[in-house]
């Protein structure tokens, strides 16, 4: 197991924890939960802000405000965070020909960042949104049943904005 997908996990178990020792809606768990995500990744990327506020069930507006209150936690610098499944569903839906047109498109591999530091590919291994597969994140915002061309298409836009 690569060493991103052990953060991964390990930011998972720690989020998940953090839910059960805190509780439901609580900022508390909310700042703990921040400040494990700057110790694993050194920032919290969009993505990662996305999964606390689904995890705690609070508004995304919320938990960027809270990071504007901890000078310790810094978000992410890239402009667009692009996350794309690489679950065995969408994989059976022709995600792994979308996966390439993304990376071709973008010049960069997984985990890396566009040379002009505005642009971070990533993979998750499944959205729990296998009907609506092949899924790609784009800052939060999902696109669904994507296919080569829709994704090259993607790809272009966000690099020409």
């Amino acid at each position: 197991m690569s060493g991103k997908k052990n953060e991964e996990l390990i930011f998972q178990e720690s989020l998940s924890e953090c839910v059960d020792s805190f509780g439901i809606g609580s900022q508390e768990g909310v700042k703990a939960s921040l400040t494990e995500c700057q110790k694993i990744f050194d920032c919290v990327s969009i993505v990662h802000q996305q999964q606390i506020s689904e995890a705690f069930q609070l508004d995304e507006k919320i938990i960027k405000t809270m990071i504007k209150f901890m000078p310790s936690i810094k978000e992410s610098v890239v402009e667009y965070e692009v996350v794309c499944c690489s679950g065995a569903r969408c994989a059976k839906k022709g995600s792994i020909e979308v996966l390439k047109a993304v990376k071709d498109t973008l010049d960069i591999d997984f985990d890396e960042t566009t040379e002009d530091g505005r642009i971070r590919l990533t993979t998750q291994n499944c959205f729990k949104k296998c009907n609506l597969g092949p899924n790609i994140m784009v800052n939060s915002r999902f696109y669904h049943k994507m296919n080569k061309v829709k994704s090259k298409e993607l790809m272009k836009n966000i690099k020409d904005i």
